[in-house]
């Protein structure tokens, strides 16, 4: 569902190279060729049917942006990790969305 909305909101940033039921999103700049944002979705479920959702968030920058601001970029997964705990899965996603297609 997040996928989906995500990519009718912002069809000029956000692709879902394997459809809307696949586990990647890929987030690029239209201003910034070759920046990207991949973010992965995955749902363990132990034998005991504990549902734990996994959601990761890879960064893809040419060297040129790398140079600007290494550590941040280095940064990008761990701050994702803390958004989502503060913020929930559609909110985090859409900031990072929003970040990017500025």
């Amino acid at each position: 569902m997040v996928w989906y909305q995500a990519l009718e909101k912002y069809p000029c940033v956000v692709s879902l190279p394997g459809g809307c039921r696949a586990e990647v999103m890929l987030i690029q700049s239209p201003k910034l060729a070759g920046c990207a944002l991949t973010i992965y979705w995955s749902i363990e479920v132990t034998s005991e049917g504990v549902v734990t959702p996994k959601i990761d968030l890879v960064t893809k920058m040419p060297e040129k942006v790398l140079q600007l601001d290494r550590k941040v970029i280095e940064n990008a997964p761990d701050s994702f990790q803390s958004l989502l705990r503060i913020l929930g899965v559609e909110a985090s996603i859409d900031t990072i969305i929003q970040a990017v297609s500025v």
